[in-house]
């Protein structure tokens, strides 16, 4: 009868009432890579399950408490973070029903803040600087009403009850499409870090440093248009460049349109003598006509000084536009290139002018140098032929940061040598993903929803297949608690499994498999 009753309360959870989780279903399991662990989060059950590898290849395994009804997860440029943003219960019925919260969990497992919200929003912006989270209306439909210009500032340095600043736009009729923070700018009032924010007619200019200030101090709203019409213009994108180091009034930022010929140039200027506009800058706007629809924008440097570059893929060209007076100038390219990305640090630093790598759907690639802008500037580009297109273009860290993977939508891939510019074919056997490595020596390439698994050194290039048991959702090269990496490979049958590789010396004899990671522990 005692063996009855103790196996009796060992089923009910130790006669107590049975824990919520047992009884949750496990549904979409979204899966996170920190810098030395694996992070699942389990709405279903209102938490984190979060996995470090060890030297011996098994899983350190915590899983921490976090809001219901979660809606963002998102990782820190750094990784060292994780966000995941909840809207609690809603609506809200019962005195001990959650409210909207974003809980930090950090790399080791542990939840480092958890911040009470003021409203329900699904939309998730993190700073890369590391001290703003924004949130703001996702546009999910799960609200009935809904304001779309709140946005609502986490100062993640500040103490959990002075963290929290309530927003909202201004609003000429737009809806927040995309937020992005500049890189720290020098401008009138000092050195700013800005957000800007594109709806889908204007863009708005919040000075972080000043977010918080009481009374408020506006956000500065740039309406679009090209002067010729009453149209509003949809912005695309966004750069920004702080100009030269010693000047306070020459920092810019550039936006681009999706559908006009016209890119739009604000020049961060002093306030008039005499004004007493709140902000420590006025926008200075000026247009350029780049002969069609940009595709892609940034800021580079050349022997004649700053320009904005755009890629204009329907006159398969360039135009570099000339920031203070917008006077343009057309370069010829021999493809009709969708993107472009500098290269200086690894091609050619301390070098007159920069080096941009150009890319797309097209069978090639090319290095765009930028020392030369007058005479014959096509001379400046040297064609990569490659199979496919670069659909994705993908960058290794130090010590092989002069790499790049580029992978196309079709078979097979290439890895490009920024120095020598050459670029070295692998095929696969069918659309493969191409993951590198956090420490930059290795590529892992994976067929998603297959056993297929693949090593490749970045010193060789010599692939190691590591066919596995169990299809493959996604795979993370991770530090482990004793310096070493690991390859968690992730599988989401059942309630979730992982196998365990040694990532520097992958051997299938010594892999680890782990089954129902989302069962333990409960």
């Amino acid at each position: 009868m005692k063996r009855i009753l103790v196996l009796a309360c060992l089923a009910a959870a130790a006669c107590g009432e049975r824990p919520e989780a047992w009884d949750a279903p496990v549904t979409s399991v979204t899966a996170v890579g920190l810098e030395g662990s694996l992070a699942l989060v389990d709405d279903g059950a209102h938490r984190v399950v979060v996995a470090r590898p060890t030297a011996d290849l098994e899983l350190l395994r915590t899983s921490v408490t976090v809001g219901k009804g979660v809606v963002n997860v998102k990782a820190s440029a750094d990784q060292k973070r994780l966000f995941v943003l909840s809207t609690g219960d809603v609506p809200k019925k019962k005195q001990d029903d959650q409210g909207p919260s974003l809980t930090v969990v950090d790399d080791g497992g542990q939840v480092s803040r958890r911040i009470e919200l003021p409203t329900p929003l699904s939309g998730l912006a993190l700073d890369p600087a590391g001290r703003w989270a924004v949130i703001f209306p996702g546009g999910d439909g799960r609200a009935f009403v809904e304001n779309p210009n709140q946005l609502v500032f986490v100062d993640l340095t500040a103490a959990p009850e002075k963290a929290v600043t309530f927003r909202t736009l201004r609003s000429f009729g737009g809806r927040p499409q995309r937020l992005t923070f500049t890189p720290e700018l020098t401008l009138p009032g000092g050195k700013r870090h800005l957000l800007v924010v594109e709806t889908d007619q204007d863009v708005s200019i919040l000075d972080l440093e000043h977010v918080q200030d009481t009374p408020e101090r506006p956000e500065i709203t740039v309406r679009l248009s090209n002067g010729l019409s009453t149209r509003s213009l949809k912005p695309a994108g966004v750069v920004a460049d702080d100009g030269e180091a010693n000047k306070s009034d020459d920092a810019r930022i550039a936006v681009r349109i999706a559908d006009d010929s016209n890119v739009f140039l604000l020049t961060l200027a002093p306030n008039p003598a005499g004004s007493t506009a709140p902000n420590d800058f006025t926008p200075l706007v000026n247009l350029a006509d780049v002969g069609g629809i940009a595709s892609d924008i940034t800021f580079l440097r050349t022997d004649g000084g700053l320009r904005l570059a755009a890629l204009v893929p329907q006159t398969k060209r360039a135009v570099l536009v000339e920031p203070g007076t917008s006077v343009t100038t057309a370069v010829d390219l021999p493809a009709a290139y969708q993107r472009v990305s500098l290269v200086t640090d690894q091609v050619a630093p301390g070098g007159t002018g920069d080096v941009a790598l150009l890319y797309g759907s097209t069978t090639s690639v090319a290095f765009w140098a930028l020392g030369r802008t007058s005479g014959q500037p096509y001379r400046s580009v040297e064609v990569v032929n490659i199979a496919g297109g670069a659909a994705q273009v993908s960058s290794l860290p130090a010590p092989n940061q002069d790499l790049k993977v580029l992978s196309s939508s079709g078979t097979g891939f290439y890895v490009l040598n920024l120095k020598s510019r050459t670029a070295s074919p692998l095929t696969t056997l069918q659309t493969a993903r191409v993951v590198p490595s956090a420490d930059g020596l290795r590529l892992w390439a994976f067929g998603p929803g297959t056993t297929n698994l693949a090593q490749i050194p970045v010193s060789n290039l010599a692939p190691l297949p590591l066919p596995l048991e169990r299809p493959i959702r996604d795979v993370f090269d991770l530090k482990r608690t004793d310096g070493g990496r690991a390859l968690l490979a992730l599988d989401t049958r059942g309630t979730t499994g992982v196998t365990v590789l040694d990532a520097e010396a992958p051997d299938l004899r010594t892999a680890r498999s782990f089954f129902g990671l989302l069962q333990e522990g409960l």
